[in-house]
């Protein structure tokens, strides 16, 4: 029962803690990539926007053929 009793209150000691270190933070630490501004900071970016700008239409440089020209998904 000792054993018990100390091992609730050591728990409770950590949960305490652990939630004042929060609360001196604002906040839950942003380990997501996509808002982490130390990897932001770095190049790393999430694989959600990596894939959808390999995915988005990009513009034509001027060097198109004729069947092109009538074409709206490469707009300059």
């Amino acid at each position: 029962m000792k054993v018990f009793l100390a091992a609730i209150i050591l728990v409770g000691i950590c949960v305490l803690l652990l939630s004042v270190g929060i609360l001196m933070k604002r906040g839950f630490p942003k380990y997501d990539v996509g808002s982490n501004e130390k990897l932001k900071a770095r190049g790393i970016t999430c694989y959600k926007d990596e894939d959808a700008a390999l995915h988005r239409p990009k513009a034509c440089s001027g060097n198109f053929s004729d069947a092109c020209k009538d074409c709206n998904l490469y707009k300059q």
